[in-house]
Formats: C-alpha cells, sequence, structure tokens
C-alpha cells in the first residue's frame, strides 16, 4: 500500500462513506443535503452531478470559513448541514472531509467511488453549460489509463 492509500485508510477511521445508490436515493428525499464537488475546475466543467457545488480541493479550508476571498457562504453557514464531498474515485473526497470535520463540520461523508461509481451506476451527470453528459463519454474518460509515465520504475 503506497502512503497515498494509507493517508485515505487512516482518515477512513473517522470519515463515513456514502454508496452511489444511497445518496441518489438521498438526493431525492433532502432537500437540505449539500453536494460538495472538490475536483480541479476542468473535471467538474465535463460531468457533475446536478445541484453540487464546486470548491476544488486547493482552496476547500478558505471556502470552509468566514471573511476570506475564497469563502463561499453557504459553506461557511453549513458546519451542521448534511454534506457529500465529492470527487473522481472516492480518495481526495476521504481526505477533504477529514479536513473538514478537523474544521468542526459535523456531518461530513465521502461518496464512495466518486463520480466513477456515480457514473458507473448510469446515474445522471451534467457538464458546465447544463446539458447532460453521455454515460459512456462519461466512462471512457474516467477509465482512461494512468500515463506510462506516470507509473512507477520497475
Amino acid at each position: 500500500m503506497d502512503d497515498y492509500q494509507k493517508l485515505v485508510k487512516q482518515a477512513l477511521a473517522t470519515v463515513a462513506e456514502v454508496m452511489p445508490w444511497d445518496l441518489e436515493e438521498e438526493i431525492g428525499q433532502n432537500s437540505g443535503l449539500i453536494l460538495l464537488d472538490i475536483r480541479e475546475p476542468a473535471e467538474f466543467e465535463m460531468m457533475h452531478i446536478k445541484g453540487s457545488i464546486h470548491i476544488p480541493r486547493g482552496i476547500l479550508e478558505g471556502a470552509c470559513v468566514w471573511n476570506y476571498g475564497d469563502t463561499v457562504p453557504k459553506l461557511a453557514a453549513a458546519r451542521d448541514q448534511n454534506i457529500v464531498l465529492i470527487c473522481r474515485s472516492g480518495n481526495r473526497s476521504v481526505l477533504a472531509a477529514q479536513t473538514m470535520q478537523q474544521m468542526g463540520f459535523e456531518n461530513v461523508r465521502s461518496l464512495k467511488l466518486g463520480i466513477k461509481g456515480w457514473n458507473d451506476n448510469d446515474f445522471a451527470m451534467i457538464n458546465a453549460t447544463g446539458k447532460t453528459v453521455d454515460i459512456d463519454t462519461a466512462d471512457e474518460w474516467l477509465n482512461q489509463a494512468v500515463a506510462k509515465e506516470k507509473l512507477a520504475p520497475n
């Protein structure tokens, strides 16, 4: 297990996860639910769950509190609200949820399997213009192999 996976595993000791099919059901039942997508801007623009707000992981901490240029009022005021964090595969969101817990957020969870799992279950996503994303196109992009130059040397 590499260091990144160790960090995720440690965070899972305190961070709850929600399966895509349970989140899909919860979205229909809970108007107070905040879907917080922490992926990079290009990832979010390409595809995201309708109704989610976008705060890239790099500015999350500043977005969570008042009095910063990065402050997102809806999030800064939501310390006791039901928040589900979303990333591509469910790893970054676990780490981000742990950070939010450390900052005093009481009800944060991570979408297990991330957007990949959401798409694998054929749940709808939209792009930046609000158009529905083709499931097969999303699948192709989400399941790209890691570039050769990014693989560990033998």
